[in-house]
């Protein structure tokens, strides 16, 4: 899920109608955000407007909207490690097959980032008390972590949700 060059903030939505015997129907999005916290605001307008163009029940955009913001939280911060000038990517698409609609959500920086099979469950006691590791808990609890990879040019995870 490569992404062209777009300006920091702005919205790119696409719709995209394949014909096939097996998808029916394949929807895309994709939004570029400078790496920055303060970027959330915009996050989450844009989460909402695109839950709302796809009928997302409200309990499903929630859940959506904490699993990207930890996502995009965890690019900024130690993919990006609040480089100035660094963005992030998002990439959604919507894929509907035999009936069945799953959202695939990949999220891009430009950093050494960390990896997410190395992170200790929270939930152990030795854990409770750690400052950090609940975000990607919390991603893992809502979505399914396709895979990870970082390479030179950062790094790109790969989400899948099944939306209702």
């Amino acid at each position: 899920m490569a992404d062209d060059q777009h300006s920091c903030g702005v919205y790119v939505v696409l719709k995209v109608s394949v014909n096939s015997s097996t998808v029916s129907n394949m929807n895309s999005y994709k939004m570029v955000l400078s790496s920055s916290i303060e970027e959330c605001r915009k996050l989450h307008d844009f989460l909402s407007v695109m839950a709302e163009i796809e009928g997302f029940s409200e309990p499903f955009a929630l859940e959506l909207e904490l699993v990207i913001k930890e996502a995009f939280v965890n690019a900024v911060q130690h993919g990006n490690a609040h480089v100035q000038g660094a963005v992030v990517r998002l990439h959604f698409k919507l894929v509907i097959e035999d009936g069945v609609r799953t959202l695939f959500v990949e999220i891009c920086d430009s950093g050494p980032g960390f990896s997410v099979y190395e992170i200790a469950d929270p939930t152990v006691p030795e854990m409770l008390m750690q400052p950090s590791g609940r975000g990607v808990f919390f991603i893992r609890s809502y979505a399914d972590i396709v895979r990870q990879e970082c390479d030179d040019e950062g790094c790109r995870l790969l989400l899948r949700m099944m939306p209702y």
